[in-house]
């Protein structure tokens, strides 16, 4: 750990105030969101006063999709009076804003520093999460070394992430970034940290007891090491895997809450009355959580959204935004196939293809990227092309 942080160290003394700027940024991404927050307005607010404007934006892809997106979120949020979706709008602007910011400065200094950073930070999330755990299962009544996990959220760790499940995305990251700096750096020291650092992020997943976390790692832990052209490790992790669906059989203990099942059911009314109001406003929604609406016009299963990323977007954004921000993703795509074609920087985008994992399959029975930390840090992800000179300007000619 003395010779990682050294390591930061050195490095910081080497960056700019914008690079600092960007780590600072990180760094608040893991305070409480509301305050979090505060600190990247309070930064594009600096940078705004000290330069005139956000000339950054010109250079941002899928600018015009993802702006668009939000002022339509905006205007139906304030029709449809849903004013947590009016906020919610305003997180997703502060998002894209950082985001063309982040481009403007990114390196891969600055994005291997990002990651050390983030790294060195869960370890203080879990150091905040096992107090936590321990002041939970007191309160319970539980022995602590027992482990035990709770099905109510109020009774599983958040750490600094409001709820379980966003913590949970969070070592989702974290533990990507993990298998992708161990492909990267091939010093024992470092490679040590990283599994050091994986799995104590591992058990800090069990104990949130976010089960729909686990599953994206069954693909992206073998897919993550056959896009890096790691063969041996990709062979490794197929065999561990299989140990590991062994035992899993044998005591299925090993998954928290596996015996607790209300939480599908109680997702299937979520699906069945959001599926109503995606029929009341097709073209529109009603704006970021609508479902938080919906449930109580129609006094149905009570939740903050939809519980499915698919059905939450249609039901939130209705086809027309949901749209916008499919052709906001697909220029994003569309960067970072030509960044793997040209640039052949193989973990990096076997990374990217690991965040889509997340959203994708976690997705499936959750919705844990319209929060500031999750969602920021899924974007400075794919958008990670930016740290190559090439892909600093929209205007590429991909063709020669």
């Amino acid at each position: 750990m003395g010779n990682i942080l050294h390591t930061f160290q050195k490095t910081w003394n080497e960056l700019n105030k914008q690079e600092r700027s960007i780590l600072f940024a990180t760094f608040c991404l893991f305070l409480p969101f509301q305050i979090g927050g505060a600190f990247l307005v309070v930064i594009l607010a600096y940078e705004w006063i000290k330069t005139g404007s956000f000339a950054w934006i010109k250079d941002q892809p899928g600018a015009l999709w993802l702006y668009s997106f939000v002022g339509l979120e905006c205007i139906v949020s304030i029709v449809n009076q849903n004013w947590i979706g009016l906020l919610n709008v305003f997180g997703f602007l502060l998002i894209g804003l950082f985001i063309a910011y982040y481009r403007s400065a990114l390196s891969m200094r600055l994005f291997q520093m990002i990651i050390l950073e983030v790294l060195l930070l869960s370890w203080l999330c879990a150091i905040y999460g096992l107090v936590e755990f321990y002041g939970i299962s007191k309160r319970l009544g539980n022995p602590f070394f027992d482990f035990v996990v709770m099905n109510k959220p109020k009774d599983r760790i958040a750490a600094t992430f409001y709820n379980a499940n966003f913590y949970a995305t969070m070592i989702e990251f974290v533990l990507c970034f993990c298998i992708y700096s161990f492909i990267v750096h091939k010093k024992a020291i470092h490679r040590a940290f990283y599994i050091g650092t994986g799995f104590l992020n591992l058990f800090m997943l069990y104990l949130t007891g976010c089960r729909t976390a686990i599953l994206p790692f069954v693909i992206i832990i073998p897919l993550f090491f056959l896009l890096s052209k790691e063969k041996v490790w990709f062979y490794v992790s197929l065999l561990l895997e299989g140990i590991v669906a062994a035992l899993i059989s044998w005591k299925p203990q090993l998954i928290p809450r596996f015996d607790q099942m209300s939480t599908f059911s109680s997702r299937l009314k979520i699906w069945k009355a959001s599926w109503i109001g995606i029929q009341e406003h097709p073209w529109f929604g009603q704006g970021p959580q609508t479902y938080s609406l919906v449930y109580r016009r129609l006094h149905a299963h009570k939740a903050p959204h939809a519980h499915n990323i698919l059905i939450d977007c249609i039901l939130s954004y209705g086809i027309l935004g949901t749209l916008l921000l499919i052709g906001y993703v697909g220029l994003l795509l569309h960067e970072q196939i030509n960044m793997y074609k040209r640039e052949k920087n193989y973990p990096l985008f076997a990374l990217i293809v690991s965040f889509y994992c997340i959203a994708l399959i976690h997705g499936l029975l959750d919705v844990t990227l319209n929060f500031l930390p999750t969602g920021c840090l899924f974007l400075m992800i794919l958008n990670a092309s930016a740290q190559f000179p090439l892909f600093k300007t929209k205007k590429i000619d991909y063709n020669h």
